[in-house]
């Protein structure tokens, strides 16, 4: 008989800040396959929401899943990134490679993205919440770093650097709380020959300017080293705990797999988010405005796990932006390069011509389109200009000065 492991889901439904279990969760790992069935109990709640809104509605027919290795895509999206399976590998004393797709997901974690908690059992209690505070980052960051150059580390260490891990790729990170909020604090890795924290400050701040929505940033500097700091936008504080709002990737909302990079597409993004749950054309511009400042930045790290969107009581609509960073360049080598998701007629090309070619699918007259287009060259024209305000280095600004060759 094939393995099967079962997984309790559990939701946190708006207004509330404990779980309640929503249905069970039935994993194959030898097939790749997942399976899942609501609880009557909870189907009865007036309040209930679907545990993701795309593949699993609450009065749809329950149907396996077989993309990324049998998770639905609210559930991959609440399971460790790579750096959170690095860190839960290191306290388990386990190759990552060794652990399946439940332990991850079991994994006691309350500052996991989104509203979804796994459990073994019914009865399994409230994770622990207990995000370190700002005071701890000294440790965090020491202990990071000991991480990544495969050095052992303390287990208290371990399960703090948990916290958040499965939010932000694969750099070094944990959830820190500072002011009654949570923060993801972004820490420099071993192999930086930037000091990326600040670079991204200097990015995300950069992309507000130029009109995208991204959460509040701090730079933070701990023992001499910078850190960023980015405010959570699925967490809220309330007055017994923290309220966590649903978190859906675009990989998740268009049900691809994170293997069949050939589907990965804006304009196909585009056309579903028109056309399921985000029917207001200014979301489709903004992921239009996106688009371009990924080329004009040279943000060659755009795959569809680094965009998102919240779901919850209200209409689903695209969340803050994130993880927007500069690919470093050599001068003079070349100005081609590509993204990681297809923009238009050319593909993954990252030029405005080839942005341009299907400004339609993002609901944009060819004039419209063009005047942002502009807009949003001049904006990102002056970026040398801010990065130097922000307080990048006059080297790493000579570093970045390819990445920006296009504008």
């Amino acid at each position: 008989m094939a393995r099967e492991h079962k997984t309790y889901v559990f939701i946190y439904l708006p207004g509330g800040t404990a779980a309640v279990p929503a249905g069970l969760f039935t994993h194959y790992p030898d097939d790749g396959i997942g399976r899942f069935a609501y609880g009557n109990r909870y189907l009865e709640r007036p309040n209930a929401l679907p545990v993701d809104p795309v593949s699993l509605p609450l009065g749809g027919t329950p149907r396996d899943v077989a993309t990324n290795g049998g998770l639905y895509g609210a559930f991959r999206d609440s399971s460790p990134d790579y750096w959170g399976r690095l860190v839960f590998a290191a306290e388990a004393r386990m190759p990552p490679e060794a652990m399946n797709e439940v332990d991850y997901l079991l994994r006691a974690n309350a500052s996991r993205i989104g509203c979804l908690d796994f459990r073994a059992s019914l009865d399994q209690g409230e994770p622990v919440s207990g995000p370190p505070g700002f005071q701890s980052l000294a440790g965090l960051l020491d202990a990071a770093s000991d991480l990544a150059a495969g050095k052992q580390v303390r287990h208290d260490l371990l399960r703090l650097l948990e916290q958040g891990s499965s939010v932000g790729g694969a750099r070094p990170k944990c959830t820190v709380e500072l002011d009654e909020t949570l923060w993801i604090a972004k820490f420099p890795a071993k192999d930086d020959t930037v000091n990326f924290p600040m670079v991204e400050y200097a990015t995300m701040t950069l992309a507000r300017i130029c009109g995208i929505s991204v959460p509040a940033v701090r730079i933070v500097t701990v023992g001499g080293r910078d850190v960023l700091l980015v405010k959570r936008f699925d967490r809220q504080k309330a007055r017994s705990g923290y309220q966590r709002f649903g978190f859906l990737s675009a990989l998740s909302l268009m049900e691809w797999d994170e293997r069949d990079r050939a589907q990965w597409s804006y304009p196909v993004l585009a056309d579903r988010m028109r056309a399921t749950i985000l029917a207001q054309r200014a979301q489709t511009v903004e992921l239009f405005r996106r688009m371009l400042f990924n080329v004009l930045c040279r943000n060659t790290d755009d795959h569809p796990r680094n965009h998102g969107f919240l779901w919850g009581k209200r209409a689903t609509a695209l969340s803050p932006a994130y993880d927007i960073v500069p690919t470093l360049a050599r001068s003079g080598v070349t100005t081609e390069f590509a993204l990681s998701m297809s923009l238009g007629d050319q593909g993954r090309e990252a030029s405005l011509a080839n942005a341009l070619s299907m400004h339609a699918r993002f609901g944009l007259t060819r004039s419209a389109a063009e005047l942002l287009i502009d807009d949003m060259r001049k904006c990102v024209g002056q970026w040398e200009r801010h990065f130097t305000a922000c307080g990048v280095s006059e080297a790493n600004r000579e570093a970045l000065r390819a990445s920006f060759a296009i504008s």
